[in-house]
Protein backbone atom coordinates (compact mmCIF):
# COMPACT_ATOMS: atom_id res chain seq x y z
CA UNK A 1 0.00 0.00 0.00
CA UNK A 2 2.62 2.67 1.34
CA UNK A 3 4.50 1.76 -2.62
CA UNK A 4 1.17 2.28 -4.08
CA UNK A 5 1.15 5.52 -2.28
CA UNK A 6 4.82 6.22 -3.14
CA UNK A 7 4.37 5.55 -6.75
CA UNK A 8 1.36 7.67 -7.01
CA UNK A 9 3.43 10.56 -5.74
CA UNK A 10 6.18 9.97 -7.97
CA UNK A 11 3.54 9.99 -11.41
CA UNK A 12 2.07 13.62 -9.73
CA UNK A 13 5.14 14.85 -9.01
CA UNK A 14 6.48 13.42 -13.21
CA UNK A 15 2.67 14.85 -14.27
CA UNK A 16 2.99 18.12 -12.89
CA UNK A 17 6.86 18.58 -13.76
CA UNK A 18 5.35 18.57 -17.37
CA UNK A 19 3.51 21.72 -16.36
CA UNK A 20 5.63 23.28 -14.73
CA UNK A 21 5.17 27.14 -16.15
CA UNK A 22 2.17 27.25 -14.60
CA UNK A 23 3.34 28.81 -10.72
CA UNK A 24 0.14 26.02 -9.54
CA UNK A 25 1.76 23.13 -10.62
CA UNK A 26 5.01 24.34 -9.54
CA UNK A 27 3.67 24.15 -6.22
CA UNK A 28 1.98 21.11 -6.13
CA UNK A 29 5.05 19.59 -7.85
CA UNK A 30 7.13 20.54 -4.63
CA UNK A 31 4.36 19.90 -2.32
CA UNK A 32 4.55 15.91 -4.19
CA UNK A 33 8.27 16.04 -3.48
CA UNK A 34 8.35 16.72 -0.11
CA UNK A 35 5.54 14.28 0.72
CA UNK A 36 8.04 11.36 -1.36
CA UNK A 37 11.12 12.86 1.08
CA UNK A 38 8.76 12.34 4.40
CA UNK A 39 7.60 9.09 3.75
CA UNK A 40 11.14 7.88 2.98
CA UNK A 41 12.39 9.22 5.78
CA UNK A 42 9.04 8.11 8.05
CA UNK A 43 9.65 5.03 6.86
CA UNK A 44 13.71 4.44 6.96
CA UNK A 45 14.85 1.21 9.48
CA UNK A 46 11.08 0.19 9.48
CA UNK A 47 8.88 -2.70 8.43
CA UNK A 48 4.92 -1.27 7.31
CA UNK A 49 2.45 -4.13 8.48
CA UNK A 50 -1.14 -3.82 7.24
CA UNK A 51 -3.46 -5.63 9.35
CA UNK A 52 -7.33 -6.22 8.76
CA UNK A 53 -9.20 -5.07 11.70
CA UNK A 54 -10.61 -8.31 12.79
CA UNK A 55 -6.59 -9.74 12.20
CA UNK A 56 -5.82 -7.44 14.90
CA UNK A 57 -8.18 -8.09 17.37
CA UNK A 58 -7.49 -11.74 16.78
CA UNK A 59 -3.45 -10.84 17.51
CA UNK A 60 -3.94 -8.79 19.70
CA UNK A 61 -6.37 -11.10 22.27
CA UNK A 62 -3.41 -14.17 21.39
CA UNK A 63 -1.07 -11.65 22.57
CA UNK A 64 -3.00 -10.73 26.02
CA UNK A 65 -3.36 -14.02 26.41
CA UNK A 66 0.28 -15.11 26.44
CA UNK A 67 1.75 -12.24 28.20
CA UNK A 68 3.59 -13.07 31.66
CA UNK A 69 6.25 -15.48 31.16
CA UNK A 70 9.02 -12.86 31.60
CA UNK A 71 12.45 -12.76 29.18
CA UNK A 72 13.25 -10.80 25.93
CA UNK A 73 11.06 -12.96 24.23
CA UNK A 74 8.14 -11.23 25.71
CA UNK A 75 9.82 -7.48 26.57
CA UNK A 76 9.45 -7.69 22.53
CA UNK A 77 6.08 -9.25 22.61
CA UNK A 78 5.04 -6.67 25.33
CA UNK A 79 6.15 -3.64 22.86
CA UNK A 80 4.30 -4.98 20.65
CA UNK A 81 1.37 -5.70 22.16
CA UNK A 82 1.19 -2.06 23.32
CA UNK A 83 1.59 -0.30 20.07
CA UNK A 84 -1.00 -2.86 18.55
CA UNK A 85 -3.47 -1.74 21.79
CA UNK A 86 -2.41 2.03 21.00
CA UNK A 87 -3.45 1.55 16.94
CA UNK A 88 -6.91 -0.66 17.82
CA UNK A 89 -8.18 1.68 20.13
CA UNK A 90 -10.71 4.44 18.78
CA UNK A 91 -9.54 7.52 17.81
CA UNK A 92 -10.65 10.82 18.86
CA UNK A 93 -12.06 12.97 16.46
Amino acid sequence: MLDDYRSWLESELKLLGNASHHAYSFGQANMAKRAIERLDETLLGRVALLLEAAEAAALLEALEARSGGGGAADEALQGIHARLRAAAAPRAS
